[in-house]
């Protein structure tokens, strides 16, 4: 794995993001952070569910699609921590945000061999350790988790990617 791959896979779900955006507006804004922390643990269910059985039932969203789709949940998350204290907001903003937190996981992310023990397992793990907390649990450390998350999906999206044979 190599930047240019993850640089490739962060502007695959900035285009998603910026797309959904235009069409959902800040919807998001509006909703708890345990909705959306919700909507991971579902779309991390249904990833777990694909990679148990060996295939999936809805053929129309990859697998793929639904790692980007936790990703980009897991920044929405981010973004809220940023913004909730906020009445307005503008999109360009919140493009701001999403590109801030995807730089500090390029930062975070590297090729090391423990990734190699990273597991889906582990990703729910975390889910449900926030889904426990979620009321306890400190700014500081809520960002701390989903950006370990983050790194987490990016990781298992990256080893879930088909390799191109020459």
């Amino acid at each position: 794995m190599n930047h240019i791959s993850i640089d490739f896979l962060m502007r695959k779900c900035e285009e998603l993001f910026k797309e959904k955006l235009k069409v959902y507006d800040l919807s998001w804004k509006e909703i708890k952070i345990s909705s959306i922390i919700d909507q991971i643990f579902i779309k991390v269910v249904r990833i777990q569910n694909i990679q148990e059985r060996g295939f999936q039932e809805v053929e129309e969203e990859k697998v793929i699609d639904t790692f980007i789709d936790v990703i980009n949940y897991i920044v929405i998350t981010l973004i809220k921590l940023n913004i909730d204290f906020k009445k307005k907001v503008s999109h360009s903003e919140v493009m701001n945000i999403y590109i801030q937190k995807f730089d500090k996981i390029k930062e975070l992310y590297d090729d090391n061999n423990q990734k190699e023990s990273i597991s889906i397992e582990n990703l729910l793990e975390e889910i449900l350790y926030l889904k426990q907390k979620e009321t306890k649990i400190l700014y500081k450390k809520l960002e701390n988790i989903c950006l370990k998350m983050l790194n987490m999906t990016i990781f298992l999206l990256m080893k879930n990617i088909p390799k191109k044979r020459n």
